[in-house]
């Protein structure tokens, strides 16, 4: 079977009856686990600054919540 370079984006051929559906990507959980390590030293240091800028100007945040 020919296909013209016009076509050959749209066609995709048949898949076999008997073929099973393609595997589940692999998820790259030490990107994940960065990600989140990221995530929660953001927001530690956000609490951090938050606490000495309230003690520097009298307001007291509590970050132990």
């Amino acid at each position: 079977m020919q296909v013209s370079a016009s076509n050959a984006v749209r066609y995709t051929p048949p898949r076999p009856a008997g073929e099973a559906p393609a595997p589940a990507p692999i998820v790259d959980l030490t990107q994940l686990a960065v990600a989140q390590t990221n995530a929660k030293a953001t927001a530690s240091a956000g609490a951090a600054l938050a606490q000495t800028t309230g003690e520097l100007t009298g307001t007291l945040v509590n970050i132990s919540a």
